[in-house]
C-alpha cells in the first residue's frame, strides 16, 4: 500500500509498523525503546508522529500503515516533546564517560546530541550503583546508564526465551535486574548477549569492543562455528577484529547470536597462531623414520621449501604406491571453493578417491539414509519455516540450545509464543525437555525401536496420510508388515519407555499438522546410524510431512560448512553436486572436464580408514587440512597409535592443533575472517564469506596453497591437462565458483554477483535465472517416490556388562565447539566452562563413592577420562555423558569405540560400555 511520510510516497506492506516503513525508506524515526524484532511497548514517546486527520500525535512504533495515511516525523511541536522526553530521561542517568570522542556513541546519546539536549552536569557523575558488579566475563553491566526502556527484558524473552532480565520494585524505585537480584549466570544467562546488542545506552555493553573503541570498518560474513549459518559483522581496527556486532539483515538470525558467535573470535589472534611452515628436522636432513621414532624437532623454513618438500613425498608415493597410497583429509571449516579444491586435488592431480572430511564422524548416516528414501541427503526445510510454521516438531537425539543454540532459541519461541507442540526423544533431560508437551527418555541406541513403535500405533490407529502415501511413495506394505511386529508392551520393553507415553506421541505427532522432524549425531552417531535416518524418513512418508513449510526431515549439520564440503564432493564415494563414482557418465563428464585420462570407479576410503591404513603404512602419505582425528576421531589411543607409525603427514591448520604432534610439515591457513569466499548452511543456504583482516605473517588463504601444490605435483608429473577446467590458476575464490557451477548441477546458477545483491540461493539453484529451492520434495521427491525402508531396531556394538556398568553417550556443551581448538582460545569461553566434565546421576554417584569428590575417572577397554563430577538428573541412572573439546585425558574419545555402521561407516559414539571411579 502507499503511504506519504514528510511528502514523501513509500509503499509499505500491510501490518507493517510505521516506524519500520519510515526505516526501511531511510527515514529515521527516533526511539528508544523499539526494536524491529521485538514487541512494541511505546513507553520511551520518541517516536511520536503527526498523522493527518488525527487530533493527537501517535507513536510510531505501534501504529500500523493503512492505505493513503499521510504522516510528519518531524514538527517544531514534535521536536520539543522529544527534547522534554530526553531531557526527563536524562535526570536518572548517569555515565563518568559521556561524550568521550574515542567511545562508540550509544542511540541514546546520538538523539541527545541530534534534539541539542542540554546535558546536566550531574550526568557525567559517578551513579549511585556500582559500575560493574556482575562481572560477567563478556557484559559489562552498569545499570547507572539504564534507562529503562526494556529492550533488554524483551530480547532475553522475545527471541533467547530465556527470562534472564524483569523489572523489580514500582515508580521511582523501578529497576532492571538479573533473576531474583543475582548475576546474570546465577539467573540461567546463556551469554548470548542478545541484551547487550539491543540495549540503547551502554547499560549493557560489550567488554571487548568498549576497551577497542571506535572500529575502523565493519565487514559483513558468517559465523565459523555450527551449522546454523548466522551472519553479522566483524568491527576492525587495524588488522584486528575487535568484536562481533550483531547485523540487523541477516537473513537467518538477524540480531541474534549465540555465545560463540558472538564471544568466540577470541583465537583469531591468538599468540599460537601459525604464522611460518614448519618442517621435521628429519626431513631437512633427508632421512628416514622409522614407525616406532619419534618425529623429532619442528623447524621453521619459507614456503618453498615446505612445499617442494611436501611436493617431493606425495609424488615419490604416488610414483612407488600407487595413486591410492596418499589420502587426503578435507575440512568443514572450510570454504566451498577450498573443498572443491581439495577434492579436485585428490581425483585429478593425485588420481585417487581417498578423500574425505568429518561429515563421515557427524552426518555420513544422514546423508546416505536421505539418499536411499528420498533422493537427496539434506534439510529438507528452512530454520525459520520449521520455528515458524510447524504446528508439532519432533526432537530426536539433537542438544539444540547447545548445539545449535540460535535455532534451539527459535524452538522455544516456537513453544512460548505460538503454542507449538514439542516432543523430545533423548535419554538427557536437555534444556528444551522444560519445554516438552512430551519427553521420551529412552535408552541410548533404540531409535530404531522407537520408531517403528510409533509407527505401529499410527498404522494400527489410522492416523497415517493414506492419500499422500498413495501418491508419492512405495514400499509401505513391506513397511507395515515390519512395524505390526513393535507392538507398544515390546518397544517400552527395548526402550524403557512408559506405554501410555508411546501412545501419546504417536497421536501428538500424527495428528499435528504439519509436523517437522529434527535431528543431529544422537540419531546419527551410531552402528545404526543409517536405520535410524530412514526410519525417520518413514514416519514423515507416513504421515505426509513433506514439501510444505513447518514439515521435512532437517537434521542439524554441526560445523560451519559440512553441508558445503559434502556438495563440493568431499567424499570418498561422490563427485561434487552428489555425483556417483560409480557412474561411468559422470566420470567421463569430469575426466573431460579436468582432463585426465579416467577415475576408478570404486569410492576411496573414508576418515576412519584411512587413520587405519596410515598407521599400517598401506596409506604412505596423509594430506590433512583443518581436522583434528587426535581429539575428534573415536578411540583415539588407536588415532594416536595409528598416526604415530604414519610415514608421513601434512597437516595444514591455523593453530598448532593436537594433531600437530603427528605432523612431518605444517603449514599455515588463513581463518576465515581471512578470506573470501562461501559457506553452506543447514539448510542448504549458500553465503557469502568476506575477508575483514588479513592472516597473520606469513600464513596464506587455504585454496592458495591448495592450488600451488597442485601446480607444483602436476610440473613434477610432467603434466599440463588440457579442459575447460583442469587448470589450477585462480585469481579469487570467484573464479573456483564460476567452476563450480559449471560442474555441479546443484549449484549451477549460484554466483558471487547474485549472493552480493542478497539472494537468497538455497540450494538447487539450476540456473541463473532460478530462485533456489527453499523447501526440498514439494511436487515430487528426489527420486521420484520417496522409499518406505522396513529397518529392524538392532543392539548397539558394545553394551555395558559386570565389568563396565555404565553406559557413556557424548556431545557437546555450549561453550565449547569441536575439539575446542578455537573455544579454548577464546578466554571468556574458557572461563565459563574451564574443564572436561562428565554428568552423572547421584544414585550411580552414590554406588561408586563420589562423596563429595569433584572429579571422577571413567574407564572403558579402551583408555580412561578423568574430569569433573556433574552430580546430576539431566542423566538417568546407569547413563553418563562426556564431551570431547579438551585434549589428553579430559577427551571422551579416549573411551568411544571404533565400531562403524556398515553402510555410512560412521562410528558409534554415542553408546559405549564404561566403570566410574572416584579420584581424590
Amino acid at each position: 500500500m502507499e503511504i506519504f511520510i514528510d511528502g514523501r510516497k513509500v509503499e509499505a506492506a500491510p501490518g507493517t509498523r510505521l516506524i519500520d516503513a519510515a526505516a526501511d525508506a531511510g527515514i529515521a524515526i527516533p526511539s528508544l525503546c523499539h526494536h524491529r524484532e521485538l514487541n512494541p511497548t511505546a513507553n520511551c514517546r520518541l517516536c511520536m508522529v503527526e498523522v493527518e486527520g488525527w487530533r493527537t500525535e501517535m507513536a510510531a512504533c505501534a501504529l500500523q500503515v493503512t492505505e493513503g495515511m499521510r504522516v510528519r516525523t518531524e514538527t517544531p511541536r514534535i521536536a520539543e516533546a522529544r527534547r522534554a522526553a530526553l531531557e526527563l530521561v536524562l535526570a536518572r542517568y548517569h555515565d563518568p564517560q559521556w561524550g568521550k570522542p574515542d567511545r562508540v556513541e550509544s542511540e541514546f546519546e546520538y538523539w541527545c546530541r541530534r534534539y541539542d539536549v542540554t546535558v546536566p552536569g550531574s550526568v557525567k557523575s559517578p551513579g549511585p550503583l556500582p559500575a560493574d558488579a556482575d562481572r560477567h566475563p563478556f557484559i559489562r553491566v552498569d545499570l547507572n546508564r539504564c534507562i529503562l526502556c526494556t529492550r533488554c527484558v524483551r530480547a532475553c524473552a522475545e527471541l533467547q526465551g530465556r527470562h534472564v532480565w524483569g523489572i523489580a520494585a514500582r515508580g521511582e524505585r523501578s529497576h532492571v535486574v538479573a533473576g531474583m537480584e543475582q548475576t546474570m549466570l546465577e539467573a540461567r544467562c546463556e551469554s548470548c548477549g542478545a541484551c547487550m546488542a539491543f540495549c540503547p545506552t551502554g547499560a549493557l555493553e560489550n567488554r571487548a569492543a568498549a576497551e577497542a573503541g571506535i572500529p575502523e570498518r565493519r565487514v559483513t560474513t558468517v559465523c565459523p562455528y555450527c551449522g546454523v549459518g548466522c551472519s553479522y559483522d566483524l568491527a576492525v581496527r587495524g588488522e584486528k577484529v575487535v568484536a562481533v556486532l550483531s547485523n540487523p539483515y541477516a537473513p537467518v538470525n538477524g540480531m541474534h547470536l549465540c555465545v560463540k558467535g558472538r564471544f568466540g573470535a577470541g583465537f583469531l589472534h591468538h599468540a599460537d597462531r601459525l604464522q611460518r611452515p614448519r618442517i621435521r628436522r628429519w626431513l631437512l636432513e633427508g632421512g628416514t623414520r622409522r614407525p616406532d621414532e619419534p618425529r623429532g624437532d619442528w623447524v621453521d623454513t619459507d614456503w618453498a621449501t615446505a612445499l617442494g618438500i611436501v611436493v617431493e613425498q606425495l609424488e615419490g608415493m604416488r610414483k612407488a604406491s600407487g595413486p591410492d597410497a596418499i589420502g587426503v583429509l578435507a575440512s568443514a571449516k572450510c570454504t566451498n571453493e577450498e573443498n572443491y579444491l581439495l577434492q579436485k586435488l585428490a581425483r585429478q592431480v593425485i588420481g585417487t578417491h581417498n578423500v574425505d572430511h568429518c561429515a563421515r564422524l557427524c552426518h555420513a548416516s544422514t546423508v546416505a539414509g536421505l539418499a536411499l528414501a528420498l533422493g537427496s541427503g539434506a534439510m529438507s526445510n528452512t530454520l525459520r519455516d520449521v520455528a515458524e510454521q510447524a504446528a508439532a516438531v519432533f526432537v530426536i537425539g539433537s542438544n539444540t540450545t547447545e548445539q545449535h543454540p540460535v535455532f534451539g532459541a527459535m524452538l522455544r519461541r516456537a513453544v512460548t509464543q505460538r503454542g507449538a507442540k514439542l516432543v523430545i526423544a533423548d535419554p538427557r533431560a536437555i534444556d528444551l525437555a522444560e519445554l516438552a508437551t512430551l519427553h521420551l527418555r529412552h535408552r541410548p541406541g533404540t531409535d530404531v525401536a522407537l520408531v517403528n513403535g510409533l509407527l505401529h500405533l499410527i498404522f494400527k490407529n489410522g492416523w497415517e496420510d493414506a492419500a499422500f502415501i498413495a501418491a508419492r511413495t512405495e514400499g509401505v506394505e513391506a513397511l507395515k508388515a515390519l512395524v505390526a511386529q513393535y507392538p507398544p508392551s515390546l518397544v517400552a520393553q527395548i526402550t524403557g519407555l512408559e506405554e501410555e507415553d508411546l501412545e501419546a506421541a504417536a497421536r501428538l505427532l500424527a495428528q499435528s499438522k504439519p509436523m517437522a522432524v529434527v535431528w543431529a549425531m544422537g540419531i546419527t552417531q551410531h552402528t545404526t546410524g543409517v536405520a535410524n535416518v530412514l526410519a525417520l524418513a518413514n514416519l514423515q512418508l507416513a504421515l505426509g510431512n513433506f514439501g510444505v513449510p513447518g514439515s521435512g526431515v532437517n537434521p542439524l549439520r554441526g560445523q560451519n560448512n559440512v553441508q558445503g564440503a559434502c556438495d563440493m564432493g568431499a567424499l570418498s564415494n561422490v563427485f561434487p553436486a552428489y555425483q556417483a563414482v560409480g557412474d561411468a557418465a559422470v566420470r567421463g563428464k569430469f575426466a573431460a572436464a579436468w582432463g585426465t585420462a579416467g577415475f576408478g570407479e570404486k569410492p576411496g576410503l573414508t576418515v576412519t580408514e584411512m587413520i587405519g591404513a596410515a598407521g599400517k603404512r598401506a596409506l604412505r602419505g596423509l594430506y590433512i587440512v583443518g581436522e583434528n582425528p587426535v581429539l575428534t576421531d573415536p578411540d583415539l589411543n588407536h588415532v594416536r597409535q595409528a598416526l604415530g607409525a604414519a610415514e608421513f603427514v601434512v597437516l595444514q591448520e591455523i593453530l598448532p592443533s593436537a594433531t600437530a604432534e603427528f605432523a612431518d610439515v605444517l603449514l599455515p591457513g588463513a581463518a576465515w575472517a581471512e578470506k573470501d569466499g562461501t559457506f553452506t548452511n543447514t539448510e542448504r543456504r549458500i553465503q557469502r564469506v568476506r575477508q575483514a583482516v588479513e592472516p597473520p605473517g606469513e600464513a596464506r588463504e587455504d585454496w592458495a596453497i591448495v592450488a600451488d601444490i597442485a601446480e607444483r605435483l602436476l610440473l613434477a608429473q610432467n603434466r599440463a591437462p588440457i579442459g575447460p577446467h583442469a587448470g589450477w590458476r585462480y585469481d579469487s575464490p570467484t573464479q573456483i565458483l564460476e567452476e563450480i557451477a559449471a560442474l555441479a548441477p546443484s549449484y549451477g546458477g549460484v554466483s558471487v554477483h547474485r549472493l552480493e545483491s542478497g539472494e537468497a540461493l538455497h540450494w538447487p539453484v539450476p540456473t541463473a535465472d532460478h530462485a533456489g529451492t527453499p523447501i526440498l520434495h514439494r511436487e515430487r521427491f528426489t527420486r521420484g517416490k520417496g522409499a518406505f525402508h522396513a529397518v529392524e531396531h538392532r543392539q548397539p556394538a558394545e553394551l555395558p556388562d559386570a565389568a563396565y556398568p555404565l553406559l557413556l553417550t557424548t556431545g557437546r556443551v555450549l561453550y565449547h565447539w569441536h575439539g575446542g581448538e578455537m573455544t579454548r582460545r577464546s578466554p571468556g569461553l574458557l572461563a565459563l566452562a574451564p574443564e572436561s566434565e562428565v554428568e552423572i546421576n547421584p544414585a550411580d554417584a552414590r554406588r561408586i563413592g563420589l562423596n563429595g569428590a569433584t572429579h571422577l575417572r571413567l574407564l572403558s577397554r579402551r583408555g580412561e577420562l578423568r574430569a569433573r563430577a556433574w552430580v546430576t538428573e539431566r542423566v538417568p541412572e546407569g547413563i553418563v555423558f562426556g564431551n570431547f573439546h579438551f585434549p589428553a585425558e579430559g577427551n571422551v574419545n579416549n573411551l568411544t569405540v571404533l565400531a562403524l555402521d556398515p553402510v555410512a561407516k560412521i562410528p558409534e559414539y554415542k553408546v559405549c560400555a564404561v566403570r566410574a571411579e572416584p579420584l581424590p
